[in-house]
């Protein structure tokens, strides 16, 4: 009997009643000693029923172990199952017809789990018996612990089929802790400590609960090894990590980064080099309006330079090792043209045209006419404006050097060399989603580890025999034609 709650609170097991009805049948079973020598059960019933036989609502356990055995041949797309997503699987309606003996000629649709057992419509039913398997399968279940596992596993692997790099607990501020994994292959650890010009933002929709992070870099320079030729023109978006972490301050973003630096340079055998520290490396660091990912990545830079006692480049009165984060992101740090417009574009209610239209003269790569006369408006614009501006100066005092870029140090060249917008980011965003959005962790690992080793394959195709994903090469003439497309739709 199941045990219950009382009004007062405390739990009592409940009592099996005697059902009571006015059935007269009665039915002896008789069994023989040597079921092998006489494999025949006789069952007597004495006296007519007087109600309907009961519904069918149990599962015989050789039909569970039937369900069971179909919902292993969907392997990792265990961890994320659902009564729903089973019937959309190809490989388990397949072996559901295969396990009925199901014609679909003569039936004329597929075949379904009531077909196998009655009890089996009641989707909540078939959901309980999902969850057995899911905790036998995966005993430390489809989230942290089971990405820790993973980690492990993965960890015993060689490199170049190593995943899962890392599953950890770090403590942060005020006693909370950060939660992080993260997922690179060793070709993903090539791509990004070759890049110049890092794209990085995070999405918040891919796996429930967590925050997915992403770097991504241009796929440039392909060398065809079957014809030789230099496919220059050819640019992908390679996304050259992926984490999962559960906070969005600076200091976890030091970590974060930290971690995925020494990974790649752990794969890869090569230091982690800034164009502004050592002469070579990454020039350009684009990413949202966020504070915490700006601000960290400064933060890695004074860490990874405090020895260094050269010179900067930019600013030869200054050396490397004195640079505090603002100044080393004056160097590398520029934010997302989208973005930005996009803050400001949530303004156009409360401020008027002319304060709209001198916030967005701020973000340019040319000499403003009059910066401060331009500052002076947004400031005596009301108190929306004078609040963002105030946030831009004080609050992000990386904010105004990475939208406008004489205030910065980048060099010209490299300002327009990188990218202006962070979408490349937003269409791996958009390839997570499509394999499925608020996962369990688990599964939102496994999908990424198929989508990332799918692209690195890609590439390698590409590098070798010169075959592109699309018919059109990814070029920028291309896109730019594909955008004057799209937008002559709108209008």
């Amino acid at each position: 009997a199941h045990w219950h709650r009382q009004p007062d609170g405390k739990l009592k097991q409940g009592t099996l009643q005697k059902w009571r009805h006015n059935c007269s049948a009665k039915y002896n079973i008789f069994t023989p000693h040597d079921l092998h020598a006489c494999p025949r059960i006789l069952i007597v019933c004495r006296n007519p029923h007087s109600h309907p036989p009961p519904a069918p609502v149990k599962t015989p356990p050789g039909l569970v172990n039937v369900v069971h055995g179909l919902l292993a041949l969907m392997k990792w797309k265990l961890a994320d199952a659902t009564p729903r997503q089973i019937f959309l699987d190809t490989t388990f309606v397949e072996g559901l017809h295969h396990a009925l003996a199901w014609d679909l000629t003569s039936c004329g649709r597929d075949a379904i789990l009531q077909d196998l057992h009655p009890s089996l419509a009641n989707l909540d039913h078939v959901q309980r018996l999902i969850t057995t398997l899911q905790n036998k399968k995966y005993p430390s279940g489809t989230g942290f612990e089971g990405a820790c596992l993973l980690a492990n596993e993965h960890a015993s692997l060689p490199p170049e089929q190593c995943y899962v790099h890392c599953a950890e607990v770090h403590p942060i501020e005020h006693g909370k802790e950060l939660k992080l994994v993260i997922c690179m292959t060793t070709k993903m650890s090539q791509h990004l400590l070759q890049a110049k010009h890092l794209s990085i933002d995070t999405s918040f929709k891919h796996a429930q609960g967590w925050q997915e992070f992403e770097i991504e870099s241009w796929d440039v320079d392909h060398i065809c090894l079957y014809c030789g030729n230099t496919y220059s023109s050819h640019y992908l978006a390679v996304v050259g990590a992926r984490a999962f972490t559960m906070s969005q301050t600076a200091k976890a973003h030091v970590i974060l980064f930290q971690h995925i630096f020494e990974i790649a340079s752990a794969d890869t055998g090569l230091p982690i080099m800034f164009h502004h520290i050592h002469g070579t490396g990454f020039e350009t660091v684009i990413a949202d309006s966020h504070k915490g990912q700006g601000l960290s990545l400064g933060m890695y830079c004074v860490q990874l330079c405090c020895s260094v006692t050269a010179q900067c480049i930019y600013e030869p009165h200054h050396h490397i090792c004195d640079l505090n984060p603002y100044d080393h992101l004056r160097c590398f740090f520029h934010t997302c043209v989208a973005h930005y417009k996009r803050n400001i574009l949530s303004l156009c209610t409360h401020v008027s045209q002319d304060i709209f239209s001198a916030m967005l003269s701020l973000a340019t790569s040319e000499h403003h006419p009059d910066l401060n006369a331009t500052l002076n408006i947004i400031w005596n614009g009301g108190l929306k404006a004078s609040a963002w501006l105030r946030d831009k100066l004080d609050g992000m005092k990386f904010a105004l050097p990475a939208i406008y870029q004489p205030s910065s140090l980048i060099p010209l060249h490299l300002w327009r060399a990188s990218p202006a917008t962070t979408n490349r980011n937003e269409q791996a965003h958009c390839n997570a989603y499509r394999e499925g959005v608020h996962l369990t962790l688990l599964t939102g690992l496994m999908k990424g580890m198929r989508f990332d080793q799918g692209a690195m394959m890609s590439i390698n195709k590409h590098t070798s025999f010169g075959i592109a994903t699309h018919d059109h090469e990814a070029t920028h003439i291309h896109r730019a034609m594909r955008c004057v497309s799209r937008q002559s739709l709108c209008y």
